[in-house]
């Protein structure tokens, strides 16, 4: 079944803590007539497993998550998951990956000085005579409560624009860097029933500056940065691993439920 994402509580967070996530890896053990081994990792059989313990949650809550469980048949359906505790972008340590889109008239540099005093840093240049955007986009719901952040720092004062746009909306906070770092975000819920989201920065024409730490994430505020290679924290083939959906009335109006969600690698 298309567009089946795991709903957002209305407190704009997908989660509560306490949460476990647990990762299962196997290897491959052929044991010669020699007694030398050979191992070899088996890629296939790789799962994520998050159990998510939710309480105090309204009526509303409960029927969000319920609904979503009757419409994936339980198990059976996959649908779109967003760890809550991961960066949703792919390749934020390399701005220069193609999951980015941008205009041959940003040049981006690596091996850039950081705010941690490491160097993966990256410099960004725009060589064009109009502003242009340094972008990437999820399928992910639109209308989801997103905050997008990055570490920013220019020679001189330099504006530079941050945004979160559906296919119909668009959401935009424009700054100023000093020569400091300083972690921009813009943060906020679309009125779009989209199910598309970009995010991005905007640079002025003639404009250069440092970037570090790229991170969206499906919350109101920004939390650590977690670095990304290839993937980020998207997971198209989720699967409910439960086959009830079982809910604890706390108080009038308050409920608990505990829940297990799996992805392969």
């Amino acid at each position: 079944m298309a567009n089946l994402f795991y709903p957002q509580l209305t407190s704009g967070a997908l989660a509560q803590y306490p949460l476990r996530k647990t990762r299962i890896t196997r290897t491959i053990k052929n044991i010669l007539s020699d007694g030398s081994m050979i191992l070899l990792p088996d890629s296939d059989a790789r799962r994520t497993i998050w159990q998510l313990e939710y309480s105090n949650l309204s009526f509303a809550d409960v029927q969000l998550l319920q609904s979503h469980f009757t419409a994936c048949k339980g198990p059976l359906s996959a649908f779109t998951f967003i760890d809550p505790t991961g960066n949703m972008l792919a390749s934020s340590t390399d701005l220069t990956n193609a999951v980015w889109q941008k205009s041959s008239l940003l040049q981006i540099q690596t091996d850039t000085a950081d705010p941690l005093g490491g160097t993966t840093g990256q410099t960004i240049t725009n060589y064009g005579q109009s502003a242009q955007e340094l972008a990437q986009t999820l399928e992910v719901p639109a209308n989801y409560q997103y905050c997008f952040s990055l570490y920013a720092a220019a020679v001189a004062q330099t504006p530079v624009t941050l945004f979160q746009r559906g296919p119909n909306t668009e959401q935009s906070k424009r700054m100023f860097l000093s020569s400091g770092w300083n972690r921009l975000t813009v943060s906020g819920r679309l009125n779009d029933s989209g199910s598309s989201m970009t995010v991005g920065a905007s640079l002025d024409a003639g404009t250069q500056i440092k970037v570090f730490g790229m991170q969206l994430e499906a919350q109101i505020s920004p939390s650590r940065y977690q670095p990304t290679t290839i993937t980020g924290g998207v997971y198209a083939n989720a699967h409910w691993a439960m086959e009830q959906f079982q809910i604890t009335a706390e108080d009038i109006n308050l409920y608990a439920t505990t829940v297990s969600i799996e992805t392969a690698a």
